[in-house]
Order: structure tokens, then sequence, then C-alpha cells
């Protein structure tokens, strides 16, 4: 009598054991695939300054007129715009492309 409760006992645990590899292994079954459309994420051009979607002239100009400012200086901060998409002030440290805290040619030539 005790083998028949104890086959019993075995058996259900290995159905339940049974039953659980196939209720995981079946969900793989039963997801759906992943899109393989990829949208591209457009890249920020660090030379468009004022954000009118291109890095032109105007950016450079602007770089070109602040030339020579460092962080040190009080004209670091100072307010000399602000962008086409919005009213975010432009600052003069926002000219500095590269951020070695100075602007210099080296971020003009960083405005293409």
């Amino acid at each position: 009598m005790i083998r028949k409760g104890s086959g019993i006992l075995v058996g259900a645990i290995i159905a339940v054991v049974v039953l659980g590899l196939l209720g995981y292994f079946g969900s793989f079954l039963v997801r759906t695939a992943p899109s393989t459309k990829l949208v591209p994420t457009p890249a920020v051009n660090i030379g468009d300054i004022d954000r009118s979607g291109f890095a032109d002239e105007t950016d450079r100009t602007m770089v070109r007129s602040h030339i020579g400012c460092t962080n040190s200086q009080p004209c670091w901060n100072t307010t000399i715009g602000k962008t086409k998409d919005g009213d975010n002030p432009l600052y003069v440290f926002d000219l500095d492309l590269n951020k070695d805290r100075s602007i210099t040619q080296a971020d003009i030539d960083m405005v293409k």
C-alpha cells in the first residue's frame, strides 16, 4: 500500500515538472518575432549651434565673432541670442564645440 501511494506521488511530481517544462519552452513558440524594421536616430550636428537644421555661415559667424573668449573671462556667460527652434537662450560657452574652455579656430573648423 505504501508503494502504491509513493508511486502516485512520484508520478504527480514528474507530471508537474514535465508540464512546467512544456509550458516554459512552449512560451517561446507563442512569442511574436521582433520587428526587423530599424528606425535610425537622426544624428545631431554639433556645428548647428542655433538649431536651424544646418551648420551654416550664421553658426560660423557666431563662433568667429567670439574667438579668443575663455571661461575665465566675463564674456563666457554672455547671452548671444536664441535658438531657431524655440526660446532657448544661446550663451558664448555654447560656441565651445570642442569643450576646451576657450573659443578658438578649432571650434570654427567643427562647424561643418
